[in-house]
Parts: structure tokens; C-alpha cells; sequence
């Protein structure tokens, strides 16, 4: 993730995850999940709270796993300057064509949708509002869904104002040998147009 991060030229803050062996936290958190998924579903909620309580304006969660788009770092710069300014969540990434709703901009082969239906959890932008709304709303212990199950429930039906990049301009880097966590084999149903992790040389199997 760092290689990928200098070679773009991105400065990232670094969360440790909480893992699925730590029996001890998770058995805390009376979530219906699988334990990978309970771990999951945590991280996300806790770097939320760290949002919060660092009043974040805005970040970008993205899960180690993923790969960027080369030119990401200007279609994000591009795409902030018509971003409405009151939006709340914006999926950078998919693991689905999230393409049905409303153009707001064009940049390029890219688009910014209002979302309609956006599945995944592993590269996407909240506002400080956003944020706010998703952790008062959430539960850490009284939900039998996956992060991005809640995720896109609550962007779906207008709880949280959500816009999608589309094609996306990251996706998670699967291989037969280095599944997922959640799902088994390789998760990734769309690729990248230009594929950073491609371009420095690594390999999908």
C-alpha cells in the first residue's frame, strides 16, 4: 500500500484494523456477523468515531487491499470542485456498475452518479456531517448486516446524500492465493481503466 501511495504521491494515515482472531474485543459486541465480517463492520465504525473526534472535514477510508486508478489523484481533485457541497458519502470504488442515477458532472470517460445502488466498502469519502449521521445511526452491537450492506442501505434511501464515481477509481486487488477476508476468491467484478498496481509490474492469478 506505501509503494502505491508514494508512486501517486498520496499521504495516508494509517488505522490498525481490528482483526478477526481478536476474540476477545469482538466478543464484546454482540454483532450477528461471522467473526471476519464483526471485525470488519468495527473498523469501519471505529475510524468513523476517529473522524469525529478529530472533526475530520472530510476522509477518504480506503481498506489495504485496494488498487487506484494512475490519474486518481487529479479526477478526485476535479470532481471536488463540482462535488455538491452538501454531500455526505461519495464511493470512490464499487464492486458494481453503480451507473442508474442522476449524471452531476463528467470528467472524461468518468462520471459522477447519485447513487442509486453502491455495493462495497472498500474506497469511499465522508464528510464531517456524514460521519455524524452514519455512527448516530450504525450500531456496534445491534445489527446482523455487513458494513457494506449498511452502507448502501443508507445511500440507497437518501438517509446520507451519496454520489458514485463511475467507472471506479479503485478496486480491491484479488487473487486466488490472497482472497478476501469476506468473500473467497476474486472478489473484483469491475477493473480499473488504468490500473496502478498493473503498471508497476504486479500480477492477478
Amino acid at each position: 500500500m506505501q509503494e502505491l501511495a508514494d508512486f501517486l504521491g498520496l499521504d495516508l494515515d494509517y488505522f490498525p484494523a481490528v482483526s478477526k482472531f481478536d476474540r476477545k474485543l469482538l466478543n464484546k459486541y454482540n454483532l450477528g456477523l461471522s467473526n471476519a465480517q464483526k471485525a470488519c463492520y468495527l473498523s469501519h465504525y471505529f475510524v468513523l468515531e476517529e473522524i469525529i473526534k478529530n472533526d475530520y472535514r472530510t476522509a477518504l477510508i480506503i481498506e489495504d487491499d485496494v488498487d487506484f486508478e494512475l490519474e486518481i489523484s487529479k479526477i478526485m481533485s476535479d470532481f471536488g470542485h463540482v462535488l455538491p457541497h452538501d454531500w455526505e458519502l461519495l464511493y470512490v470504488g464499487n464492486s458494481n456498475r453503480d451507473n442508474e442515477g442522476e449524471v452531476v458532472a463528467e470528467n472524461g470517460k468518468f462520471k459522477l452518479h447519485i447513487s442509486t445502488w453502491p455495493t462495497t466498502a472498500h474506497s469511499y469519502a465522508v464528510s464531517a456531517n456524514g460521519a455524524r449521521k452514519l455512527i448516530k445511526d450504525l450500531s456496534a452491537n445491534q445489527t446482523r448486516e455487513s458494513i457494506d450492506n449498511e452502507l448502501t442501505y443508507r445511500a440507497s434511501n437518501g438517509f446520507v446524500k451519496s454520489y458514485t464515481i463511475d467507472p471506479p477509481l479503485m478496486i480491491q486487488w484479488k487473487s486466488i492465493d490472497n482472497p478476501s477476508d469476506i468473500s473467497s476468491g476474486r472478489s473484483a467484478h469491475l477493473e480499473l481503466l488504468n490500473s496502478t498496481k498493473s503498471f508497476l509490474g504486479y500480477k492477478q492469478t
